[in-house]
């Protein structure tokens, strides 16, 4: 995704959340406390992508996202982004606050945020060693059952793919019958 499309998408997302009707299907918003721990968890995130320790990083990814990126398959793709992008060298937050799956973005390919599920919203201003100017990313804390997980978004300059987002239940029974691990 270009860094316009990036900027455009955040800021989309920054105007729908003031004016986000009450969250889907009865779910209870994050609480400012909880938007603090999420990020405080992101940044544990973070830390351990900039370590190079992707076990942690993708421990402390949404297990509905694990379930499609085995830990082998996340250190691959965690090291590729590494090399196109060079180090992060800085990250700065611009924006943090709870949010429904509908005002999250969908992938290029049409797959959304699971409904249901209470999620916090992190944007961020980023630099990046290889990349020319700043760019404007997001991640989405999604609360687990784990505690807050990294559950999608497209910090580190590189989606995840398709399976970046907690895929809807239609989707993830139509991808688990195709899906070899």
């Amino acid at each position: 995704m270009s860094e316009a499309m990036h900027r455009l998408t955040c800021l989309l997302i920054l105007a729908l959340i003031g004016t986000t009707p009450a969250m889907a299907q009865d779910v209870e918003p994050a609480s400012e406390a909880e938007v603090r721990e999420a990020y405080g968890v992101f940044l544990d995130w973070l830390t351990a992508y900039r370590d190079e320790d992707y076990h942690v990083q993708w421990r402390l990814t949404d297990r509905r996202i694990r379930n499609w990126w085995p830990r082998e398959r996340w250190t691959d793709f965690m090291r590729a982004s590494r090399r196109h992008s060079g180090e992060l060298i800085s990250i700065e937050i611009l924006q943090a606050g709870a949010i429904d799956a509908e005002t999250l973005p969908c992938s290029e390919r049409g797959h959304c945020y699971r409904p249901g599920v209470r999620y916090v919203f992190l944007m961020f201003r980023t630099r990046y060693e290889n990349i020319e100017g700043e760019l404007t990313e997001y991640a989405a804390m999604a609360e687990s059952g784990e505690g807050w997980r990294f559950g999608g978004g497209n910090i580190l300059n590189r989606p995840l793919g398709e399976t970046s987002v907690i895929m809807t239940r239609t989707d993830e029974s139509r991808y688990r019958r195709s899906f070899s691990q």
